[in-house]
C-alpha cells in the first residue's frame, strides 16, 4: 500500500491511541467473516446501540449488511494471535480455525472472548471514499 507522507503520518500517530481490541464478525449466507477492529464505539443504552467502523475493501463490508445480524467479539489477553488473523488479508481462510468459533442465530462469535455482542445492523453511513460506519442496536451481550 503506496501511501502519501500525511497519511503515513497519520497512521504512525493512530498506532499510539490504546483502544479495547475487538474482532467484528458476521454471516451472510455461506459467507462468513471476521476482521479485528478497533474503530468500535458505544452509542447508546436505550435501545443499546453500537457504531463500528469498516474500511471499505474489508471482506467483511460485503456481509455486515442492513437487516443482518453482526458480533462485537471483545478480545481477553490471551487472543493475540486471533487479532493478528483477523487483521492479514492473506489469512482470511484461517480465522475461523484459530480459537473457538461457534454461532447464535447465524451469527458468529467466539466463545474464547472476553465478552460478545451480538447487534442487528440497522444502518450503513458512506463516511469517506474508503470508510463506512455500521449502526448497530438491540445488541444483546454473552459474558
Amino acid at each position: 500500500m503506496d501511501l502519501e507522507p500525511a497519511k503515513k503520518e497519520f497512521l504512525q500517530a493512530m498506532r499510539g491511541i490504546i483502544s479495547t481490541v475487538t474482532v467484528v464478525s458476521a454471516k451472510n449466507g455461506e459467507n462468513k467473516q471476521a476482521m479485528t477492529a478497533t474503530s468500535v464505539a458505544s452509542l447508546s443504552l436505550d435501545p443499546p446501540s453500537m457504531l463500528v467502523c469498516i474500511n471499505r475493501e474489508a471482506s467483511i463490508h460485503e456481509v455486515m449488511k442492513e437487516g443482518l445480524g453482526f458480533c462485537i467479539n471483545i478480545l481477553s489477553l490471551g487472543q493475540k494471535n486471533l487479532a493478528d488473523i483477523c487483521s492479514i488479508k492473506e489469512k482470511e481462510k484461517e480465522r475461523f480455525l484459530e480459537g473457538n468459533w461457534s454461532e447464535l442465530e447465524n451469527i458468529p462469535y467466539n466463545i474464547d472472548s472476553q465478552s460478545n455482542l451480538f447487534c442487528n445492523c440497522v444502518q450503513a453511513i458512506q463516511t469517506s471514499r474508503s470508510e463506512e460506519r455500521r449502526v448497530g442496536k438491540e445488541c444483546r451481550s454473552r459474558w
